[in-house]
């Protein structure tokens, strides 16, 4: 009759402790997957497609300048009715895009192309593992006084 008894008060506390340690910390969502921007960056969108991280303010500018993509062309000059005008370069955001910028907005465009993966959720470091917890810390057990947390 002790062995029972014994027995009737480990088993349900053995059975607590799996319970708690066998549920899972719950996935962090990415609703956009691996394409998903750092917080304080936007998608670049100088195309369809074109997820490439930026500031809004520069994603705000590239919307204004694909709204208005005949500014700063000069259809007289060398490479025919795409050339840019004096002083203006083509983007190049994508291979063949050729809205006319200021030489200094197309560098901050390569910039950002070789910044592309640093600017990803996907590529930043996981974070850190929070510290193992006993899973029985916090409960009072008749046959144990004290449980180390």
């Amino acid at each position: 009759m002790a062995n029972t008894a014994r027995y009737s008060i480990v088993l349900p506390l053995f059975a607590a402790a799996a319970a708690v340690v066998a549920i899972p910390a719950p996935a962090q969502a990415q609703p956009y997957g691996p394409d998903t921007c750092i917080s304080g960056f936007v998608w670049r969108e100088a195309r369809p497609g074109d997820t490439v991280c930026v500031t809004p303010d520069i994603r705000t500018t590239v919307a204004q300048q694909n709204g208005n993509a005949g500014a700063n062309k000069d259809p007289n000059a060398g490479s025919g009715p795409e050339s840019c005008s004096q002083g203006y370069v083509w983007r190049e955001a994508f291979n063949g895009d050729t809205i006319c910028v200021t030489p200094a907005f197309r560098q901050q465009m390569f910039d950002a192309n070789g910044a592309a993966a640093s600017r990803k959720v996907a590529n930043q470091p996981a974070p850190a593992a929070p510290p193992a917890q006993n899973p029985l810390c916090g409960i009072e057990l008749p046959i144990i006084n004290t449980v180390p947390c």
